[in-house]
């Protein structure tokens, strides 16, 4: 309900998204948790990057019986390798929102063309360090380093283009949903135990609502392989 009254009403998103996608993506989630040992209850977001679908789901693990529970949904854009020479496919795998790479939060500044990047000014952006991915070059497959983040885009015109891939590799988000993570901390387990710390104190709301069981995992898979 609360993800609802936030992000909004995502019933658009429903007909493309049928009981076997589900399945699968839920299997693809609590393989990639046990990869890591995740053996608590905890929030955590699943990405889509296959350029048909560019979504995001909010969800919640239930350790106990190794199951993935829905929270809600949103559109993303992430990585458009063909757009240009600094642009590549955003990386498959399971990610941790870790004090290691610190988040940090929008300027708000305009770049040459007038966007704003990074979304509004206070934004929040989620650093999951430097992740190899990949890009076909001449007909070769090569491997690139690339910093990953999870951000909100700019609110004229990155904002309307989500639901298709457009980012040089992050995973670009809707205000909305940059909002409803931020304030509840979903992914925030590290810092809200590190909260006596003063560049932490400095990064997290004042008016944060930080849920129970809070997470670190940002998971992205490719339904095209499924």
């Amino acid at each position: 309900e609360e993800f609802r009254q936030i992000v909004g009403d995502k019933t658009g998103i429903d007909s493309m998204i049928d009981v076997n996608y589900r399945s699968h993506m839920f299997q693809d989630a609590i393989q990639r948790l046990k990869e890591v040992k995740a053996t608590e209850d905890q929030y955590f977001v699943y990405v889509d990057r296959n350029f048909k679908k560019q979504f995001i789901f909010v969800c919640f693990f239930d350790s106990k019986n190794k199951k993935a529970i829905e929270i809600g949904r949103d559109r993303v854009s992430t990585g458009k390798p063909d757009k240009g020479k600094d642009y590549f496919l955003t990386p498959i795998g399971i990610f941790k929102n870790s004090l290691d790479n610190f988040s940090y939060r929008a300027l708000g500044i305009k770049n040459s063309r007038g966007w704003r990047g990074l979304g509004r000014k206070g934004s929040r952006v989620w650093d999951f360090g430097w992740q190899r991915t990949e890009k076909i070059i001449k007909g070769k497959k090569q491997e690139f380093l690339i910093r990953l983040l999870m951000h909100a885009t700019d609110p004229n015109f990155g904002e309307p283009r989500l639901g298709n891939v457009d980012s040089k590799g992050c995973v670009r988000i809707s205000a909305k949903l940059n909002n409803f993570l931020d304030r509840f901390g979903l992914l925030d387990k590290e810092y809200e135990e590190n909260n006596s710390h003063k560049n932490v104190l400095w990064l997290l709301r004042k008016d944060r609502e930080p849920v129970k069981q809070q997470g670190v995992y940002l998971i992205v898979g490719d339904s095209s392989g499924w």
